[in-house]
């Protein structure tokens, strides 16, 4: 997996420790937020939770001190498909008992009372050792701006939808190195309309940490849900969002500005001044959300205008400062100053330079008008003032150089540069002045810099209320981005209805939104419907390019979708709440680290058979291609049988072994389903339907598409020949198939019988099905 794209990174540090009994403890430190967080949880084999860990927090670097090798060596597997830097720490570093020193140091409010509040936290062992390593080998210690300002808390590893590297490349939810973040070609880049910084992190972060809480979820629902149905107000927030600056990065160097030994950077003026802007579209936007009175408008309320008016509440003093100290008509010209009209002594000091600035310019006229340089059109001057090395000098074009330089008159001209296009000089009653200007404009710039920093000492103080904006604003952006994606993309969405018993998984309509946002042709849209007792694992088979990937995955993305709180692409859906989405999807060789295609998906399996729940959602895609017919058969139809009845979960198996169509009649809550395709009898023509029906194919139409490949007539005949030589000949998985096609005919025979219309013609025809009708007896038919 390729390394997080630093502009929605968040600056996250972590370090992971643990035990031989497989007992992990993890944590990590958010620079920006000054925030650590810690868990403690056991591991399976895989690393599979270590894994979820890395995709959901994304962090910068992560060192570990693991027991035992084999740990060693798998986390260095896990880190580096993750895109992970790994560092390694040593035991003698890690002093425990240094811990609460450290903390004590560097957690707010513990002058008071101490590590007290904080009991429940230091109990878990493993996880303040991770915390230990961390402090150790990043020093986090010795960062000034880190002192009796952080906060300590437990990481909510429950409350997110687990996703594994299989997942997240299986649905494309991350952009690739090269692709853009607002590409198509991902999940992040088609929902990503956010209008700020701040929003396009949060957008990541709630991808990569999808919610378990149904409430959470069904919020995030509503908002959508009002900001759809009243586009005109969606319009009007996206453009106030556009004025948010990185609010989180701002906030930081907002924090830092009293710590005088950090090297860290620091907020300057232009921060304040984008910070005051700011506030002000936030104060719009809570007059924009106040217009609306829809069915959400309490929720709308509560999630978002009273949370924003809370906030501004507090920036009252500040826009105060701002609008008093800073010159904000220079500011719109992006010249970030303190205004005149502040200090008296500053406007003085304004004054004496502009006063050496019309001196100047009086200079300039004088030598334009001594020089007498003809051949100027209009009210045009000759001779202007420019700036150069020197300080302010006098310029022409170079075609007046020979005037310039033979004249002789009074004041005596100095010639600084001649340059290709143009001729800079001046005089001695110039370079007078620019002495005068340059201590006129060191004076000011003095006085300037006492009054900022005074002000952004003040500013400073607004450091804890600048983050909770940032937070409020980037839960907006995101909001208003699944609403602009709900109202504009190219196939229908809707907001699901959330099944609280998990029993029910029906889609109508279901879209893939990465395939129909690139594809010039229409999709065939398809249905869902899963049961968890009767039908809870659905096989499904169907010829090559006949859509059974697409279908599975989009089936898994609209699962994604609905539990960051989007609308999902379909016409209807009722949807349980997973735990997780686990995938085991395409064929990846990993042979430089000695792993074989068919190892990589033994290794997928075996994580998916290991690590889900009942609440879990798998798709599985063409198990066990990597070795023989008969093993790669006998595999897939362990793990198939093993999902639906060991661990009970909704599972989506798309499969060429049609023999394990036979599942169906053996294991309860097996149904059968295939992807359509039609064979021209004339011209031998496969067309793909891309539409799903029930019950299994009895081919794969392998043949037929190696002939649309373009293979050579000869070898797609000799291919032909050779399977049905081997389909008549052998007798792997054919008992199934023979008995569902005798089935099938014996069910005709009794539909032949029963269409008879007299008397005669019903014996007649019960004698000519006389075997057929006997098999059908013999089997309770």
């Amino acid at each position: 997996m390729p390394p997080f794209d630093p502009e929605v990174q968040a600056n996250a540090r972590c370090a992971i420790v643990s035990t031989a009994e497989r007992v992990f403890g993890f944590a990590v430190f958010y620079e920006e937020l000054r925030a650590f967080r810690i868990v403690e949880y056991t591991e399976d084999v895989h690393l599979s939770r270590t894994e979820a860990l890395l995709l959901q927090l994304q962090p910068r670097s992560c060192c570990q001190l693991l027991s035992g090798p084999d740990n060693v060596r798998k986390m260095a597997r896990v880190a580096e498909s993750c895109g992970v830097e790994l560092a390694e720490v040593k035991s003698s570093d890690v002093k425990q008992g240094d811990v609460e020193q450290d903390l004590l140091r560097l957690l707010e409010g513990t002058d008071k009372c101490g590590l007290s509040k904080h009991m429940e936290v230091t109990r878990q062992k493993q996880a303040m050792r991770a915390l230990a390593a961390l402090l150790t080998h990043h020093s986090l210690v010795q960062e000034p701006a880190n002192f009796n300002s952080c906060t300590l808390g437990i990481y909510p590893l429950r409350n997110f939808m687990y996703l594994d590297k299989a997942a997240f490349s299986a649905l494309n939810v991350l952009p690739r190195p090269e692709e853009s973040l607002r590409s198509n070609t991902s999940v992040l880049g088609f929902l990503n309309r956010c209008r700020s910084q701040i929003g396009q992190r949060r957008l990541r972060q709630w991808l990569t940490q999808p919610q378990t809480d149904q409430e959470k979820i069904s919020r995030r629902h509503d908002i959508v849900e009002a900001l759809v149905s009243a586009e005109g107000m969606l319009r009007d927030m996206e453009g106030q969002l556009r004025f948010v600056p990185d609010l989180e990065r701002l906030a930081a160097r907002l924090h830092r500005i009293n710590t005088p030994a950090t090297k860290a950077q620091k907020a300057n003026l232009e921060d304040l001044v984008h910070l005051y802007q700011c506030v002000r579209s936030a104060e719009k936007m809570v007059q924009v959300l106040s217009t609306y009175e829809g069915v959400h408008q309490e929720i709308l309320a509560q999630s978002m205008s009273e949370r924003l008016r809370a906030i501004l509440a507090d920036f009252n003093n500040f826009k105060g400062l701002i609008e008093q100290t800073v010159d904000l008509q220079q500011a719109e010209m992006r010249n970030y100053c303190i205004s005149t009209a502040f200090d008296a002594s500053l406007k003085q000091m304004a004054q004496q330079r502009d006063k050496v600035k019309v001196a100047m310019e009086a200079v300039k006229a004088d030598v334009d008008k001594k020089l007498a340089i003809a051949g100027t059109r209009g009210n045009e001057k000759a001779v202007s003032i420019t700036e150069c090395p020197e300080g302010w000098a006098l310029r022409v074009t170079k075609k007046h150089q020979q005037a310039l330089q033979s004249y002789k008159g009074s004041p005596a001209l100095k010639v600084l540069q001649i340059k290709k296009q143009e001729v800079i000089f001046t005089t001695s009653e110039l370079e007078k002045l620019n002495r005068q200007m340059e201590q006129a404009v060191a004076d000011y710039n003095k006085q300037t810099q006492q009054l900022v920093e005074k002000a952004l000492k003040v500013a400073a103080t607004y450091c804890t209320v600048v983050e909770k904006m940032a937070d409020a604003l980037a839960d907006f952006d995101v909001l208003c981005a699944f609403a602009r994606v709900a109202v504009s993309a190219p196939c229908t969405f809707v907001r699901a209805k959330i099944d609280p018993t998990c029993s029910n998984f029906n889609i109508e309509g279901a879209s893939h939104i990465l395939v129909v946002a690139n594809s010039e042709k229409s999709f065939v849209a398809n249905d869902l419907n899963m049961e968890k007792e009767t039908s809870r694992l659905h096989l499904i088979t169907g010829p090559n390019m006949g859509g059974k990937s697409t279908y599975i995955r989009s089936i898994a993305l609209i699962a994604l979708l609905n539990q960051i709180g989007s609308f999902v692409p379909c016409r209807s859906a009722v949807l349980p709440i997973f735990d997780s989405v686990m995938c085991r999807v395409g064929a990846s060789d990993m042979q430089l680290r000695g792993i074989s295609t068919f190892m990589a998906e033994m290794l997928e399996a075996s994580c998916i058979l290991n690590t889900a729940t009942e609440r879990s959602l798998v798709i599985v895609d063409e198990l066990g291609r990597g070795t023989s017919t008969s093993d790669g058969f006998g595999i897939a139809w362990a793990i198939a049988r093993h999902l639906v009845e060991e661990k009970r979960c909704f599972s989506l198996f798309a499969t060429h072994f049609h023999e394990l169509a036979a599942l169906e009649s053996s294991a309860s809550g097996v149904r059968n389903r295939h992807a359509t395709a039609a064979v021209d009898p004339a011209s031998g023509r496969l067309t793909f339907l891309y539409a799903l029906a029930d019950g299994a194919a009895d081919q794969s139409y392998g043949a037929h598409v190696a002939e649309l490949a373009g293979f050579p007539q000869h070898v797609v005949a000799a291919a032909r020949k050779r399977a049905e030589e081997f389909e008549a000949g052998s007798s792997f998985g054919r008992s199934s198939k023979r008995q569902r096609l005798e089935d099938s005919s014996n069910k005709d025979a009794l539909d032949y019988v029963f269409a008879a219309k007299t008397e005669e013609e019903f014996v007649q025809r019960s004698k000519e099905q006389l075997s057929r009708l006997q098999t059908l007896a013999s089997a309770g038919c």
